[in-house]
């Protein structure tokens, strides 16, 4: 029986009882692993829901309200139970790194971790939270940031399409005397830290709602009544940030030797090989495209064009800040170009995706749409395995949006993609999301909130005929 996801439930979800992949090289690694994850819910049914953690993040997991981000103690826990079962992995990879959950719950751990996002701020984010400052330097900066900002000698204002929709006029004079001040700084490591509450300033002060990822503004008059005074907000943020760091300082103190940690800008269709193989893939990939699931590239994009491209890690590509939705649209399924043509490939990898195509065959917009980020999303699966020793344990924590009013069955449709490239199916969790659900795109034909999420566990055995398990 999957963790926390009774017989009853699979049924209901999918119609039918999910295939599991051929299991001959279940091995003592294997099943220590499904025992552990199945001994939660023995103890405690809603163990995987997490619920009394719902508004609990703390220190620099803490230090920017990234969209659609994942539990730290559930990952942290998924963690817990692999090292268990194979207690010589020390290396783990997510290729859509994002806010750095995973990374930092590596971190935690002593493990290595290899990480890459499409999206600059995401990977600023994963520096921050993997080489933050000190407390002591943090706090040194932020007064020295907030000083010279206040004296008003030096403004530095991007320019870029917008800027004064989004910004109110003293807003935007604050937040340029914030920007010079940062520029001041000598030490990276300390701007870093500083642009990352910059960015939780904006998030906060500009004229774009907060109740959405998307880029959408205040009725005028209350723009009118919202905060004037940028300088007081981020020295707000960047003392609760600092208070973050002692934390995170506390629980690093644990850690006997700081690991191997690479992050790079990168779109995981791209040829990029990490510098070393890791034992656990440890991700959230997209559950549809951007545009329509989570639009983290425009959720990002005011953030980015004030930060100093200089400072991020990797750089910024100015073609991902030419409109709201670039980096949307360089993301997975942001084409739809030749997406019709991948579909009798597709249709072979995967007959529940198939059969999904013919629910909405009469929509061709929304068609081609779905055939297009399943094109890339198989692609992007595919290049994980680069990144991947053999037999390494996989953990792939997705949802299911609605297309059309339909559910798209993209649990089967991974586990079905995966098959095909060698994965053994370990164990599937079910979770209930506890309180509002996962917030995705507004509800439309193409997406919805969701109630619940899966964590598809694998293990990836990429030479066949090998019947050997142990590494």
């Amino acid at each position: 029986m999957s963790a926390g996801l009774v017989p009853s439930a699979i049924e209901e979800h999918y119609g039918h009882e999910p295939a599991v992949v051929s299991g001959h090289r279940n091995d003592g690694k294997t099943r220590c692993l499904r025992e552990k994850l199945g001994a939660h819910v023995e103890s405690d049914p809603d163990f995987w829901s997490f619920a009394s953690l719902r508004h609990s993040r703390s220190g620099n997991h803490a230090l920017f309200q990234y969209p659609a981000m994942m539990v730290p103690e559930l990952q942290g826990a998924l963690l817990d139970d692999l090292l268990a079962a194979d207690s010589g992995a020390s290396v783990v990879y997510d290729p859509f790194a994002g806010s750095g959950t995973v990374l930092l719950e590596s971190l935690y751990r002593g493990l290595g971790f290899l990480g890459a996002d499409i999206n600059p701020l995401a990977v600023l984010l994963c520096d921050v939270k993997a080489n933050p400052p000190t407390e002591d330097e943090a706090d040194k900066a932020v007064t020295a940031i907030v000083d010279y900002a206040r004296r008003g000698a030096k403004m530095i204002v991007p320019v870029f399409p917008g800027v004064d929709k989004w910004f109110k006029p003293e807003i935007k004079q604050g937040l340029g005397q914030l920007k010079a001040a940062i520029v001041a700084q000598a030490d990276r490591r300390v701007r870093r830290f500083m642009w990352v509450c910059l960015a939780e300033t904006i998030r906060l002060i500009s004229n774009s709602r907060t109740s959405t990822f998307k880029l959408h503004t205040y009725p005028a008059d209350v723009i009118a009544k919202r905060e004037t005074d940028a300088v007081a907000s981020f020295e707000s943020v960047t003392r609760r940030n600092v208070n973050n760091l002692t934390c995170h300082w506390k629980r690093m103190a644990s850690v006997r030797t700081t690991p191997f940690i690479e992050v790079t800008r990168q779109s995981i269709l791209s040829r990029h090989q990490p510098q070393q193989l890791a034992d656990i893939l440890m991700t959230s990939p997209p559950y549809g495209d951007n545009r329509t699931t989570v639009p983290y590239g425009q959720y990002s994009y005011l953030a980015l064009s004030w930060i100093d491209g200089n400072d991020i890690p990797g750089g910024v590509d100015p073609k991902l800040l030419e409109f709201t939705a670039a980096i949307d649209s360089a993301s997975l399924g942001g084409s739809s170009r030749g997406a019709d043509s991948a579909r009798g490939d597709l249709a072979n990898a995967s007959p529940a995706l198939e059969r999904f195509i013919g629910l909405i065959n009469d929509a061709p917009v929304l068609r081609r749409k779905v055939l297009a980020f399943a094109r890339d999303y198989k692609a992007a699966l595919t290049a994980t395995a680069r990144g991947l020793k053999n037999g390494a344990f996989c953990f792939f924590t997705l949802g299911e949006r609605r297309v059309d009013k339909k559910s798209f069955p993209l649990v089967l449709v991974t586990e079905e993609f995966l098959a095909e490239q060698g994965h053994e199916k370990v164990d599937l969790i079910e979770r209930t999301l506890p309180g509002s659900h996962k917030r995705l795109a507004p509800k439309n034909s193409e997406g919805a909130t969701m109630g619940r999420e899966f964590i598809l566990v694998t293990r990836l055995w990429k030479e066949s005929g090998d019947d050997q398990a142990e590494r």
